[in-house]
């Protein structure tokens, strides 16, 4: 049987020739990912595991630890999106007072906002992108995962930065503080761009949480400061971000925190965008 967790998500990409039916369980870092292949290549109609069945199911019932699989699509849908997904996980922490669920919720929204938005920003992806999001009670912590069939990384860097050459160089300049592939105004919508990635690795610095991004051949592991970076033995077309994050870690104010690590910019900084 087959666990497939965050840590080991690299070894089970291969979806054209996994066995579904031996695995027994699933972090949404894979839920979103394989769902994001089936809907490109409808290549799975039936699946076998009724447990895997239920995982990338849409709906959802009070007492689940997980949330929806959710499509983005569009813009005007992450909002509302984001909303749900934070609202459910905050269920799961009924112990904190009100105001550090505030804080909190407003951390959730924030978190999958940004990481939302690159899809429909970047990704160039046919079938959009799969998010969600489950709570795990032995850890107390919340993983958030999100998977698109895209361009990558390097496609959209190296319109900025032509001397980018590898997946490897293009997302560690995705994730510097001000850079972005996006222009200012997409679809309509303005942009305060360049905080995205930037903002989650800050976050999840600040609260002892970590993440992982899959650009095409190119697989990135973070955690307390250290990059790990590893060429996979299995191309993933698109990317995939997913993060483990530590409610019970936060000492800052969402507000407290842009001002403190988003919105000031030191003089010498490279003005990205």
């Amino acid at each position: 049987m087959s666990s497939i967790y965050i840590s080991n998500i690299e070894n089970y990409l291969n979806f054209s020739t996994i066995s579904t039916i031996s695995i027994e369980w699933v972090d949404p870092i894979f839920i979103t990912a394989y769902k994001a292949y089936i809907e490109e290549t409808n290549g799975v109609e039936n699946i076998e595991n009724s447990y895997l069945q239920r995982m990338l199911a849409t709906s959802y019932s009070d007492g689940k630890s997980y949330s929806p699989i959710e499509n983005i699509i569009s813009r005007r849908e992450i909002e509302s999106i984001s909303n749900h997904l934070a609202s459910i996980m905050i269920l799961n922490y009924r112990y904190m007072d009100n105001d550090d669920l505030y804080d909190l919720k407003d951390y959730l929204r924030y978190l999958f906002t940004e990481i939302m938005n690159n899809v429909i920003d970047h990704s160039g992806s046919p079938v959009g992108g799969y998010a969600m999001a489950q709570y795990y009670p032995t850890k107390n912590k919340i993983q958030f995962a999100v998977a698109d069939r895209g361009v990558g990384f390097l496609h959209n860097v190296k319109l900025k930065k032509s001397n980018i050459t590898t997946e490897e160089e293009a997302i560690m300049l995705a994730l510097q503080k001000g850079f972005t592939a996006t222009p200012a105004k997409m679809y309509g919508y303005e942009r305060n761009a360049g905080f995205g990635l930037y903002a989650m690795k800050e976050i999840l610095d600040q609260t002892g949480g970590t993440f992982v991004i899959i650009s095409n051949d190119t697989m990135l592991r973070y955690s307390k400061g250290r990059s790990i970076f590893k060429k996979l033995t299995t191309f993933y077309k698109g990317v995939i971000v997913g993060f483990d994050f530590f409610a019970d870690k936060i000492n800052l104010k969402l507000g407290e925190f842009q001002k403190g690590y988003l919105w000031l910019q030191d003089s010498d900084e490279e003005e990205l965008y």
